[in-house]
């Protein structure tokens, strides 16, 4: 028997991380509405699979906070596979400021939940 793959999810939308929860199968997902917290979880233990909710970005950092937010996942959690969710319209903006390598996931609540669970699964 393996571990189950470890996803973190920076979300402040209780219904998307409800929805997530729900669907992990081979994976446990532990949920943070704040980037430092985040931080702190990937210091204390590394993840397989990263969400990142651009609804959680405090509107105070704008898409500065993105690109902090993702800087810091990639020294700190390398192997993670790394995603994010725009906000509607957003995509463009988002994807550029996140940069390389991360995936990006839709808007709509129900094809990212299972987006997500695509990711945690390999």
């Amino acid at each position: 028997m393996t571990d189950a793959r470890i996803v973190y999810c920076l979300t402040r939308d209780r219904e998307l991380a409800a929805a997530i929860d729900d669907a992990m199968v081979d994976a446990i997902a532990f949920f943070y509405n704040d980037a430092a917290r985040l931080n702190q979880a990937v210091t204390l233990r590394q993840p397989d699979v990263v969400v990142v909710d651009t609804g959680a970005i405090r509107p105070e950092y704008g898409d500065a906070g993105l690109g902090q937010v993702f800087d810091f996942l990639r020294r700190r959690a390398a192997a993670a596979r790394l995603s994010v969710r725009p906000g509607p319209g957003a995509e463009v903006l988002v994807a550029a400021e996140a940069g390389i390598g991360v995936t990006l996931l839709p808007a709509e609540r129900g094809a990212c939940v299972r987006d997500v669970v695509g990711l945690a699964r390999g």
